[in-house]
């Protein structure tokens, strides 16, 4: 019975966010309901009786933690601009709007960023893999020596974003701003950037084995030491000097468009 008091509270909490205010409720919301189902049974109901009798007890609590839900966006939206180490994994921040605001060392795994406003924030040493930022205007910020892996770009305003000493393995981009984006000392290994156009981007000592330039446009990039022999530049559009600059690197530019 404990196992399906369980199932059902899995249930309740299956389409909210996984915070730990919510975790916390839910915890002890089931210690409350084995007690009281233990009670009944106690008083000389059946198995089944007392189940039915504990679940109406709780009543619809959809609402509570729907407003729970609301509650974080809007700590979010106050003036305290400072988030860093805090727990957020898999947290609806769906159109928040923090500019300038520290995320430093916090886990945000997980956690929806869709449509919001961070600019200038910073992400150092956090956790942001399988972070969705589809829509975002990440316009200054700085993420460095954090793991993107699996985190979503879809629509992501990057002007002038600092990635330095990321790692992006199977994170996707596509629509994205690339002007004046600087990526230093970071794992590109195996990324899809194909047709995307990067403006004054910086890709300095990179590592960038079977990243994917396919028909992209690249005007005015800087490749600096970075590993760009066995990058992927088919059917790419290319401005003479950073053509000139990759080529002096060793890559392979057989199938490019010069302009």
């Amino acid at each position: 019975m404990n196992e399906r008091l369980m199932k059902y509270l899995d249930g309740l909490f299956s389409s909210n966010e996984d915070l730990k205010t919510l975790k916390d409720l839910k915890e002890e919301l089931f210690n409350n309901l084995q007690e009281k189902m233990s009670d009944l049974k106690a008083q000389g109901h059946d198995d089944e009786t007392a189940y039915r009798m504990t679940i109406d007890s709780i009543g619809d609590i959809s609402e509570l933690i729907e407003n729970i839900s609301a509650r974080t966006r809007e700590l979010l939206e106050l003036a305290q601009k400072d988030f860093s180490m805090l727990e957020l994994q898999k947290s609806d921040l769906k159109q928040v709007r923090v500019h300038a605001g520290k995320f430093d060392y916090s886990d945000l795994n997980g956690t929806d960023f869709s449509d919001s406003d961070l600019t200038n924030c910073s992400f150092y040493c956090s956790d942001l893999n399988n972070v969705k930022f589809d829509g975002a205007d990440l316009s200054g910020a700085k993420i460095v020596m954090t793991s993107l892996n699996g985190a979503s770009f879809k629509n992501s305003n990057l002007k002038n974003t600092y990635f330095s000493y990321s790692e992006f393995s199977a994170a996707s981009f596509e629509n994205c701003t690339f002007e004046q984006t600087r990526f230093h000392y970071s794992d590109l290994s195996g990324l899809r950037l194909d047709g995307q156009t990067f403006i004054g981007t910086i890709f300095d000592k990179s590592e960038l084995k079977e990243t994917s330039f396919k028909g992209a446009v690249l005007r005015n990039v800087s490749f600096k030491n970075a590993d760009v022999k066995k990058a992927i530049f088919d059917g790419a559009t290319i401005d003479r000097l950073t053509y000139a600059v990759l080529k002096g690197y060793g890559a392979d530019l057989t199938n490019v468009t010069l302009t």
